[in-house]
């Protein structure tokens, strides 16, 4: 399926990238961004070693992946565990986010962002070739259980879109292809062996902190001890950004949302910061954060997959990451000011 989705973006290697960054965008906002890094890395290094060896640009598509895994998970509320984490937490506040209405709220943020990446690549590595041709082997798969996976694929994200006219929850949706897939054994127990099970109880054992926090008056003493009502809305706002950012740099983005979310969401519920403190913005505004946060290659799976190929510095990661995030981080707090007030 790659290599036929790369088809259209011709011979230019920086053309090349974009559509490295695109595919992977729209993978990652659907599926594991580590699963799908790994799936797009298998790709990028035949192309990568039709490059001579002195050639930076090498170096800028093994990042363009990771970059794109990292951004593109933020698209939708399943992309990435701290998008879950933030809809599981507004939902115990009886707050609903429809699945369109996030990727309606978020996606400026996605586009500005892989679009300020693929620049920062192609100027940072630019490529020393100027015409490059693709050579990738593969066709659309067309088999029984192919097309079973397009149709449920389909049928699961028009649902997930839509939510708000038909009403069924997306976590309700989520239950269609797992059942389905089982059923008509796309999915073997092989596959269902294979899912990132220690990812999925490091979201609910977070959301379970989370709750604990909140029932115990944990979240409201921590709080309590900083003075947020002193802090402007816009300053409070970036400081939350910064802290979640620094933080998942060093830690999983998942273990810092299920820290900042909760005194978040604790802020907000307790009056602390005052009137006009919006509980749906900042929490997705933290949850962005944590997502955009890829500096190290201890910062995400994908960086870390990436950084295996042998192609990139620490420096480089780094170099693109802080950039990425800075940029990140302003346009973020920028559209969560100025935008997101008059569409929630």
């Amino acid at each position: 399926m790659t290599s036929v989705l790369l088809k259209p973006f011709g011979k230019k290697p920086m053309y090349i990238a974009l559509g490295l960054m695109l595919v992977t965008a729209i993978l990652s906002a659907f599926m594991s961004n580590t699963a799908t890094t790994a799936m797009m890395m298998t790709v990028v290094i035949p192309i990568t070693a039709q490059f001579p060896p002195e050639d930076r640009f090498k170096t800028a598509l093994a990042l363009s992946v990771p970059i794109a895994a990292n951004v593109g998970g933020i698209s939708t509320p399943i992309g990435t565990p701290p998008n879950a984490i933030v809809i599981a937490a507004l939902n115990q506040q009886g707050i609903s986010i429809p699945f369109g209405e996030w990727m309606l709220l978020v996606m400026p943020i996605v586009i500005i962002l892989l679009l300020v990446s693929w620049f920062t690549l192609g100027y940072l590595f630019p490529p020393t070739l100027s015409e490059f041709k693709l050579k990738l082997e593969g066709k659309f798969n067309t088999s029984a259980k192919a097309i079973t996976l397009y149709v449920i694929f389909a049928l699961t994200v028009i649902l997930w879109i839509t939510e708000a006219q038909h009403g069924i929850p997306s976590s309700m949706v989520a239950f269609l292809p797992i059942t389905a897939l089982t059923v008509t054994s796309v999915l073997t127990k092989e596959d269902i062996r294979n899912l990132p099970w220690d990812v999925l109880w490091l979201v609910a054992g977070g959301i379970a902190l989370g709750v604990a926090m909140d029932n115990t008056g944990l979240a409201t003493w921590i709080v309590s001890s900083i003075s947020w009502e002193t802090l402007p809305k816009l300053m409070l706002l970036l400081v939350f950004g910064l802290v979640a950012y620094m933080m998942s740099n060093f830690l999983s983005n998942t273990v810092t949302a299920t820290l900042i979310i909760p005194l978040a969401i604790s802020i907000g519920t307790s009056g602390i910061a005052g009137e006009g403190f919006n509980l749906i913005i900042t929490c997705i505004f933290v949850g962005i954060a944590c997502n955009i946060a890829m500096m190290l290659p201890i910062s995400t799976p994908p960086n870390a997959i990436a950084m295996s190929t042998g192609f990139l510095k620490t420096s480089d990661m780094v170099k693109v990451g802080i950039i990425v995030g800075i940029i990140g981080l302003v346009v973020g707090l920028l559209i969560a000011t100025f935008v997101w007030p008059f569409m929630i």
